[in-house]
């Protein structure tokens, strides 16, 4: 008993951490009963009591936020706020001190019952920072191994976190113990539609949140971005940068809802900002090429409009802008003649196509020699980095090196590394596609310019952005052979090289293919280029222009189940 408390007025607060632990334990009852006994032993008086089950890492709790409230409407009532043990006050030393200190201001001291402190022997603030300090060190080693554990499990390919949308928590069916998320049966093929839909390049993110049938999903502007830029859809982990480990990429277990290519295509969308997708509220049905005309006088960009005449019709122009000084303009009807002329000159006619398949087919067997020597190459290249890593964290450990050395070497190491995997991944999508896209791309030459006129403005916005690397210069009636993006070119060279042998219906494979010097190009552009190509079969398909099987739909017969083939 202590004599110099007896007739002190007192608050009790007791807490503890989890709902479990109020629920199930009974440490708010031990503390209940070891304060009350203190309290009663020493003769003083209860005026009130407070307890709750919350974190002690801040003092953001509702009970002790009311405890403040009560003492500071009674603070000349109040002698003593007690307490069990200083854990149970805080974990954190600075933000116990704070609250200390300021129940010191208002003269009411905080105690602990099994650990008291004579707040009046100066000596004894060691102990108590002691006290404090002690719960705060144990959080902050607890937090460390939790840290450690869960970036362990990041390293290994096993998600953690809290689920993305379209996953859900769920066990590794090789090893049932452990935690391996799962892909939503709902939700999962929602998401999966979300990034195809978004990756053809048509759709803006504000089109998406529209749609009724992502509805279920509940989206938000911030939270659809977020989905779009997460690389974990593609089954890829990023393990974040800690302490002196680098941030590292690592390739992950669950089953990735899309590929790695659907991915970077919806990367493109996001980052580069491709033209089709900021032109929509600009884009005009009886102005389809505004945007991609160049005006032959000053080289700056063509706009359209109308312009009514005396009996009050309005005509359609394209201009050059009025504050450019320059009085450029064509009328529409030229300039869409003139660029069907254009359009029809690219056909190349059906036999041209089918000895460009023919030819690409045996250049594509050529090169498979090729490509596992590349394959190789790059496997070899990741094994000789993963060793340089380790005899790099050998010379830090032996302390060759310094800490910043060894993290600015293993950075460039983990990005090269990152790169021979990048690498594979499109040898892999490369052989596999893309044969099909340039095919793909052949047909749509020879189908454009019924193409072009079946779709509406926007998509033939997409479709010209796809192709044109170089805007269209109109003059005299006719259209400057145009500059195509690295794919289309690689057609269209190939295929024009191939009509300048006279190719006729009847001539065969093996009388031409050996006098045709066919080369495949392996720029990034070019695959780049190739892909955005490819997406518009997606958008066809969409539209109800195309089928799946790569049929198009004659315009005469689109209520019917009659169509033509489009040869694949």
């Amino acid at each position: 008993m202590r004599k110099e408390l007896q007739g002190k007025t007192a608050i009790l607060y007791r807490r503890v951490s989890t709902t479990d632990q109020k629920e199930n334990g009974n440490s708010l009852n031990t503390q209940q009963h070891s304060l009350r006994t203190f309290a009663n032993n020493s003769g003083m008086d209860i005026i009130r009591e407070f307890q709750e089950d919350f974190s002690a890492k801040n003092f953001e709790r509702p009970e002790f936020n009311r405890l403040l409230d009560f003492v500071k409407k009674n603070k000349n009532k109040v002698d003593y706020i007690l307490i069990t043990s200083w854990d149970r006050f805080s974990r954190n030393t600075y933000e116990a001190l704070r609250v200390i200190g300021e129940m010191r201001e208002l003269s009411i001291e905080v105690n602990s019952v099994e650990n008291w402190i004579d707040h009046n022997d100066p000596y004894q603030l060691m102990m108590q920072l002691m006290y404090l300090g002690m719960p705060e060190v144990d959080n902050r080693v607890k937090s460390q191994k939790v840290t450690v554990n869960m970036r362990q499990g990041l390293k290994e390919g096993r998600w953690n976190r809290n689920q993305p949308l379209g996953y859900i928590k769920g066990k590794d069916p090789t090893n049932p113990k452990r935690p391996l998320m799962q892909i939503h049966p709902e939700k999962g093929e929602l998401v999966r539609e979300l990034f195809k839909d978004f990756s053809l390049g048509v759709h803006s993110q504000n089109d998406i949140l529209k749609m009724n049938k992502y509805k279920s999903l509940k989206l938000s502007k911030s939270n659809l971005s977020r989905i779009l830029k997460n690389p974990i859809y593609k089954g890829v982990i990023v393990v974040p940068a800690y302490g002196e480990e680098s941030e590292e990429i690592i390739e992950a277990l669950h089953e990735p809802l899309i590929d790695h290519k659907t991915f970077k295509k919806v990367q493109d969308c996001l980052n580069l900002r491709k033209k089709y997708n900021h032109k929509q509220s600009k884009l005009n049905e009886n102005l389809p090429l505004r945007g991609h005309l160049e005006c032959p006088k000053c080289k700056s960009n063509l706009t359209g409009s109308p312009s009514r005449g005396r009996s009050g019709k309005r005509h359609y122009y394209y201009h050059c802008q009025n504050n450019k000084g320059c009085n450029f303009r064509v009328n529409v009807k030229d300039a869409h003649g003139g660029f069907d002329e254009l359009l029809e000159s690219l056909n190349p006619g059906k036999e041209v196509v089918e000895l460009f398949k023919l030819i690409l087919e045996e250049k594509f067997n050529q090169s498979e020699a090729s490509t596992i020597k590349q394959s190789k190459s790059l496997n070899s290249k990741i094994e000789k980095i993963d060793e340089r890593r380790k005899k790099l964290l050998n010379t830090l450990l032996d302390g060759v090196i310094d800490n910043e050395t060894y993290k600015e070497s293993n950075e460039l190491l983990t990005k090269d590394k990152s790169e021979a995997i990048q690498g594979l991944e499109n040898l892999k999508s490369h052989k596999n596609e893309l044969k099909e896209y340039v095919n793909f791309g052949a047909n749509l030459m020879e189908n454009i310019k019924e193409l072009y006129h079946r779709v509406d403005v926007r998509l033939k916005d997409k479709l010209l952005s796809s192709i044109l690397n170089e805007k269209l210069v109109f003059l005299n009636k006719k259209y400057r052979t145009p500059q195509f993006k690295d794919a289309f070119s690689f057609i269209y060279s190939n295929i024009k090289g191939l009509q300048t042998l006279g190719i006729k219906k009847g001539d065969t494979f093996s009388n031409t293919s050996l006098n045709v010097p066919l080369t495949v190009q392996l720029s990034n552009t070019f695959y780049d280029n190739l892909y955005e190509l490819y997406d518009f079969r997606e958008v066809l398909i969409n539209e109800g222009i195309m089928d799946n099987n790569g049929y198009i739909l004659p315009m005469t017969e689109l209520q019917s189940n009659s169509n033509i083939p489009y040869r694949n």
